[in-house]
């Protein structure tokens, strides 16, 4: 049902509708299921667009793995595959992902479950980067919560301002800025020297 009404959202808002002009009939219809099938799963708009950025998050946590899962191997290549991939998710689910962040800055609820969503990643995150530290190819002298946090940020700042205004493109430089950035922030040994 949310994976319906997803797609259904985001083909609405690529068609050009915001999705605060978006109705409940509409996005139902579009999904194919009724109004009150919406309201059983759902208690308005906004918590279904809280429930799409979790799905969404989901994905993107599973596009920075591809790093994270083997970041033992030292190789600056997994950071630009997980940039790279982070990024097609993003221009995927470009759509919810501005809106998200349109409603974020009026309705409590969903900022609170943006900064969630980031928080979570940034969690992840932190792992990596105390694991690095403790294998010493990570700089010692991070803290790493403030380290995941402020990395996560940059690069959900990055594609919010970012990839909306750019053709698809322009996502393979971003990547590589984003890895290279990444990497020089976190690593003791140049990306040049792998």
């Amino acid at each position: 049902m949310e994976r319906r009404l997803l797609d259904a959202t985001e083909r609405l808002m690529r068609d050009g509708a915001s999705f605060t002009e978006l109705s409940v009939d509409r996005l139902s219809g579009e999904a194919g299921i009724s109004r009150a099938s919406f309201y059983i799963y759902f208690e308005d708009k906004g918590h279904l667009l809280r429930r799409l950025a979790g799905q969404v998050f989901g994905d993107l946590a599973d596009g920075a793995r591809r790093w994270w899962t083997v970041a033992g191997r030292h190789d600056p290549d997994d950071v630009r595959a997980a940039m790279s991939s982070i990024i097609a998710i993003y221009r995927r689910h470009q759509a919810v992902l501005v809106a998200l962040n349109e409603m974020a800055a009026y309705d409590p609820l969903t900022g609170e479950a943006y900064r969630e969503l980031l928080t979570g990643i940034s969690e992840q995150l932190t792992r990596v980067i105390e694991e690095g530290q403790a294998d010493g190819s990570i700089r010692p002298e991070l803290a790493a919560l403030t380290t995941a946090s402020a990395l996560t940020w940059m690069v959900e700042r990055a594609c919010q301002q970012n990839l909306p205004a750019q053709p698809p493109d322009y996502d393979a430089e971003l990547a590589t800025t984003l890895a290279e950035i990444v990497w020089g922030a976190l690593y003791l040994k140049p990306a040049s020297e792998h």
